[in-house]
């Protein structure tokens, strides 16, 4: 379990680190958090944390949280981070397929670009939804398959092999129509970001942020950043 990501553990931090990979984090967490209410004070599970990158955010937010993944290897670097900020998180390995709570045990789940490597995403999805409590938020984020940070990883997995070489990826209407297929969500809100090509140069990303204001103000479809979010009903809206 998680054998095949253990070995980008290493290879994922370090790119974080990067200029570009810097500048992408922050804009992802921005059209997250955007999207999601106030985390301060509630249970909040990250599933598919990976290094932890959103539940170490959300944690610094004031939430309580649990960081879920298939990689020991990536757990455990998301362990040693939140330990090195003084962040108390909870780190569990399992499935998204078979998430290992009670029903509601959730005010909020997030699953930033794991959704894209699930095998069965509605069965995933429909165990991010149960342990959800009424009202409690969700927020996922997938690859946009009209950009070109998707592109650029399709032609790498045809040259070598790679994780993404299996991925199917999702354009905004499937991933809309995937969270509206669940009954119990309602307040669908979906955002792009990431419209900056994937280009590492240094010269060049000093004026990414310019192209990312670009992209949001034309309203583009090609950010390889694709989120929304949804709120689970109330028990009252689900006896309607």
């Amino acid at each position: 379990m998680g054998a095949p990501f253990d070995n980008q553990a290493a290879a994922y931090n370090r790119w974080y680190a990067t200029p570009l990979g810097r500048l992408v984090d922050t804009v992802e967490k921005q059209a997250i958090f955007d999207l999601t209410p106030e985390v301060r004070g509630r249970r909040v599970l990250e599933v598919g944390c990976g290094t932890g990158n959103f539940s170490l955010a959300s944690a610094r937010r004031g939430a309580e949280v649990v960081g879920l993944d298939c990689s020991g290897s990536m757990l455990a670097r998301a362990q040693d981070k939140a330990g090195r900020q003084g962040l108390a998180i909870t780190w569990v390995r399992g499935l998204a397929s078979g998430l290992p709570f009670a029903d509601g045990s959730f005010d909020g789940l997030m699953c930033i670009l794991a959704l894209d490597f699930m095998a069965d995403r509605e069965m995933a999805l429909q165990e991010m939804v149960r342990v959800l409590s009424p009202g409690g938020f969700l927020a996922v984020a997938v690859l946009n398959r009209f950009s070109l940070w998707t592109l650029k990883r399709v032609i790498r997995a045809w040259l070598k092999p790679s994780l993404w070489r299996e991925v199917r990826f999702l354009t905004p209407k499937e991933l809309g129509r995937l969270l509206s297929g669940r009954q119990e969500l309602v307040n669908i809100r979906t955002r792009q970001a990431v419209y900056f090509p994937p280009w590492k140069n240094r010269r060049l990303v000093r004026y990414y942020p310019y192209l990312e204001k670009l992209g949001k103000k034309l309203n583009l479809s090609t950010g390889a950043f694709l989120a929304a979010s949804a709120r689970k009903k109330s028990i009252t809206e689900a006896k309607r």
